[in-house]
């Protein structure tokens, strides 16, 4: 039985809400928070891994490159690419996972299996929280701890969108790339909608100022509804 993951990404919060969940599953979970890190990781010794996820986009060694080197390091384990907008397939890995991590899509990528898709769900009317994932994170970790999750996502994210006021347009689709890997963990659909948008290249100032705007006002809209359904 595989019981033992490493997973890499460069976004802390993507990281520890992975690394709950996994573990709420049975995992032995290993975390890197980035592909250098990994390999140092794998080189220490440690004991080797039956599964490895990796961000399909982080800073430094990543991709098609990072999974080359992990497949030398870590032979025997089964290699995922995970991603908020998953493309069909990535050279060097066994499959793409989407963010956020969904437990029964992992089993059934190692069962070899195709998923089934996921059954529709009440949502709230403008569909800024997906129901689907706050309940996993609700069952995997108390109020107060999953209360702390969202409210360092959100800080964060503020202070990516104080950076992208003012960045070159690299920078820009960087930070909104990491926002929105940080939004997919914990289901905040529509902030995933808009950071995309960005991290696609916007070239009118207007437009941009207009999005960010537009990620800030969702950020602040997930902040009440979390507050409502966690009761605090």
């Amino acid at each position: 039985m595989l019981r033992r993951i490493l997973t890499i990404d460069d976004d802390p919060i993507s990281l520890s809400i992975a690394a709950i969940l996994l573990e709420s599953d049975g995992w032995i979970v290993l975390q890197a928070s980035g592909g250098q890190q990994a390999l140092d990781l794998l080189a220490d010794g440690v004991p080797p891994p039956d599964c490895i996820l990796a961000d399909l986009r982080m800073a430094g060694l990543s991709g098609a490159e990072l999974a080359h080197h992990l497949r030398q390091a870590a032979p025997g384990a089964r290699l995922f690419a995970m991603t908020a907008t998953p493309p069909l397939s990535v050279d060097g890995y066994d499959g793409v996972l989407g963010k956020p991590l969904a437990l029964e899509a992992l089993r059934a990528a190692l069962a070899h299996r195709i998923p089934a898709p996921p059954a529709a769900s009440p949502d709230d009317p403008d569909g800024i929280i997906d129901p689907d994932i706050f309940e996993r994170l609700e069952h995997a970790m108390s109020p107060a701890a999953l209360h702390q999750v969202i409210t360092v996502f959100l800080q964060d994210a503020a202070a990516r969108l104080a950076i992208m006021r003012r960045a070159d347009s690299s920078t820009i689709r960087s930070e909104a790339h990491t926002i929105k890997g940080g939004a997919a963990m914990i289901g905040a659909r529509q902030v995933v909608h808009a950071a995309a948008a960005v991290e696609s290249g916007i070239d009118q100032d207007g437009e941009l100022f207009r999005k960010l705007d537009e990620i800030e006002a969702h950020c602040r809209r997930v902040e009440g509804i979390v507050l409502q359904r966690l009761k605090l």
